[in-house]
């Protein structure tokens, strides 16, 4: 029904809950963590790509910076059991970037530290959305190789050199930083492993 909504912000609570007036009419959208932080609050129009779900009681708007953060909430949410308040705790602690290497490199252990987001949730995230991956597209502010790729990169050398791809997988979770290139990634890795 929506595809974005334009207009100026009227008001921006902690809690993710934001006043959008467009023409004279204001929308009450949820947004995540990281869409609150590129939110301009100087009365300049902002653009979010929305999403309307349709409860029983109730219609609610979910907000985001860009359309890559709506593709990643919309196959967050076809994991089942996963609804959205889960899936906006997902993209509040890691964003787009994040959400795609973790899933690339098929790492748990980091879904699980999400609040929410149990052991039982996070493999069935991982499992149902590893090799679907590729559905995200990288965020619009993402410079340089998309982290999901380079995270491939590593994991792929570090089972070339031998170790398990769980292993590798668990490795590359653990050393990765953003921005990191794919060969520091590799020996950053190579060092938890030895």
């Amino acid at each position: 029904m929506f595809d974005f909504l334009r207009g100026t912000v009227a008001n921006l609570d902690a809690g993710g809950n934001l006043s959008l007036d467009v023409g004279g009419v204001g929308y009450r959208i949820r947004v995540s963590g990281e869409t609150r932080k590129r939110i301009a609050l100087d009365g300049k129009p902002v653009t979010l790509h929305v999403r309307l779900l349709v409860k029983e009681d109730d219609l609610v708007l979910f907000g985001f910076a860009d359309p890559a953060e709506r593709a990643a909430f919309d196959l967050l949410t076809s994991v089942q059991q996963v609804g959205p308040a889960v899936a906006m705790a997902v993209l509040s602690a890691m964003g787009v970037g994040e959400l795609r290497r973790i899933l690339a490199a098929k790492d748990t252990g980091t879904l699980r530290k999400v609040k929410g987001v149990g052991p039982k949730s996070a493999e069935r995230i991982v499992l149902e959305l590893a090799d679907r991956v590729e559905r995200i597209p990288a965020p619009l502010d993402d410079a340089g190789p998309a982290p999901a790729r380079v995270a491939e990169e590593a994991v792929r050398a570090l089972v070339v050199l031998g170790f398990g791809a769980r292993e590798a997988a668990d490795a590359v979770g653990k050393a990765h930083r953003p921005g990191i290139s794919a060969e520091d990634l590799l020996r950053a890795a190579l060092g938890l492993l030895r």
